[in-house]
């Protein structure tokens, strides 16, 4: 398994939210998960159908749950069982009602065909730096496969941290925990761009919106390109 697969070990996973989603969002990426991601997440969550790429620790689907009572089912999809384990079973003890699905699968193939063209929404909130490869080498590959899942008018989003660029300013905090998960395989994004990032979308996607947090890129794609 990718390092930054096997580093959500289900003891990793407890530590998370605090180390990641408050911390390291706050003071390294200057992009609030309270104020700014959640939200995000919460305003393109699938009306019918949602699958959620890359889970972590469940942290978005769970604080969603009171925006879901519609949604029918949620599939999580991940590289990790035991990330897959821990984020269903958050989401059935918030109270989700729904039926809830897990895929493990690695995001690099194409998806099983009973995914296909189900979902009003995927999410994949900070998959792309942790994933390896320059993003004009894995996003065209994510982008391609995931967009298999959408049905027509669905939306695909999520947020990426960005490793350089002019629009790319990372304080010191930032510099050096961006370096230590670099060295250690846990991230791959030194050379990740918001220009690169635009243009893999533009190529996959018609409709195209994107903007900058902090060092975070946040984007909402529709309308796969065919062909």
């Amino acid at each position: 398994m990718d390092p930054s697969a096997r580093v959500y070990s289900r003891f990793n996973l407890r530590l998370y939210d605090i180390l990641v989603l408050v911390v390291s969002n706050s003071w390294a990426w200057r992009c609030s998960t309270t104020s700014v991601l959640l939200p995000f997440f919460r305003k393109n969550l699938g009306t019918t159908a949602h699958m959620d790429v890359g889970v972590g620790s469940g942290y978005y689907l769970a604080k969603s749950a009171r925006a879901m009572v519609d949604t029918e089912s949620v599939t999580l999809l991940d590289l990790n069982q035991a990330a897959l384990n821990v984020a269903s079973a958050r989401i059935r003890q918030v109270g989700y009602q729904g039926t809830v699905d897990t895929v493990e699968h690695n995001v690099f193939r194409l998806l099983p065909d009973d995914l296909h063209g189900r979902f009003d929404a995927v999410s994949l909130m900070y998959v792309l730096h942790c994933l390896p490869g320059r993003m004009n080498e894995k996003g065209p590959k994510v982008f391609a496969n995931l967009s298999a899942a959408l049905k027509p008018d669905a939306v695909l989003y999520g947020s990426t941290i960005l490793g350089r660029g002019p629009e790319v300013s990372h304080n010191w905090f930032g510099k050096w925990l961006m370096g230590l998960y670099n060295r250690k395989g846990i991230f791959d994004n030194t050379e990740d761009t918001l220009d690169d990032l635009k243009q893999v979308l533009r190529v996959h996607f018609e409709d195209v919106d994107i903007k900058m947090v902090g060092v975070v890129a946040i984007f909402e794609v529709r309308r796969p390109r065919v062909g």
